[in-house]
């Protein structure tokens, strides 16, 4: 008996709940299509309603992103304290390799320092005569040149080379007192003596007037690829050895085009050597003088 009653209220219970289901949904379902309606008929209740609805929810979802975020700022936390852990790492690596080459170039440079004592050969440092700033850019079908801040009052005299950050900028063409006039390389008149930094083949780096140089007068064994260095020879006195002129950008049957390294079209400051060629007889009585 106690069993037929429980199984009775069971199912009026089950039932009370399926109607109030049934009456939720209809009311639910109605309350939907008067909004739409309104919608429909461009009312301001549906957006009214909408803007109190958010501005009630807004504070409880305020409330519950802040563990969310709170959680997310541990996670992004650890995260970071891997990477930071991985990049230690990898700089202790670094830097190991990095105090091995350290080493490995101060035993080269006491070498060469012994060697340049044994054989007395004088060294080849160039002191800038003066740091200037490019105050005018010359250009035209006929010119490439540019105009610097420091003249004669800076010790600048004609000739001494010109180089930036990067490489081979010109030579001082003409000198005032307060500013000099610079030849760009790669302007028509300008002839640089140049090196295969590869191989050490020797060529003329020319100037056409344009934004990239031509190579004339290499060895036609020489091995040149693309991407090939040349730095200057040191040959005819004017500009100093090994300083970086160019860098072979295209090869096209007997024409090699260079692509300059110093930065000529967006130059802002210069550096004009101080440099003065010994001429080779000079260099021998010296070295014969040395000697004795």
């Amino acid at each position: 008996m106690a069993t037929r009653l429980q199984s009775a209220n069971f199912s009026g219970s089950g039932t009370r709940r399926s109607n109030r289901g049934r009456d939720a949904l209809w009311l639910y379902l109605v309350i939907s299509i008067v909004f739409l309606g309104m919608e429909v008929v461009s009312s301001a209740i549906p957006s009214q309603v909408r803007a109190y609805a958010g501005d009630v929810v807004s504070p409880v979802l305020t409330l519950l992103e802040k563990p969310v975020r709170a959680v997310q700022s541990g996670l992004e936390r650890v995260v970071g304290v891997s990477d930071i852990y991985l990049e230690n790492e990898t700089l202790k690596d670094e830097n190991a390799r990095l105090k091995q080459w350290r080493e490995a170039a101060m035993q080269l440079s006491r070498e060469n320092e012994q060697l340049r004592t044994i054989l007395k050969v004088p060294k080849r440092e160039v002191t800038p005569a003066a740091t200037a700033r490019v105050i005018g850019v010359g250009g035209g079908a006929f010119e490439r040149s540019i105009l610097i801040g420091a003249g004669s009052r800076d010790n600048v005299r004609y000739n001494l080379p010109v180089v930036d950050s990067e490489g081979l900028v010109g030579r001082v063409l003409h000198v005032g007192f307060l500013s000099s006039r610079v030849l760009l390389v790669t302007d028509l008149n300008s002839r640089v003596p140049v090196r295969l930094e590869r191989s050490g083949e020797l060529a003329i780096a020319e100037g056409q007037n344009e934004v990239f140089m031509r190579l004339r007068f290499f060895p036609e064994e020489a091995d040149i690829r693309i991407g090939d260095r040349f730095l200057t020879s040191g040959h005819g006195g004017v500009f100093p050895p090994d300083i970086p002129v160019a860098r072979v950008s295209n090869i096209d049957a007997d024409i090699i085009t260079l692509e300059p390294l110093g930065l000529l079209d967006k130059l802002n400051y210069v550096r004009v050597m101080d440099y003065q060629a010994v001429p080779d007889d000079v260099e021998l009585l010296e070295a014969e003088q040395s000697n004795e």
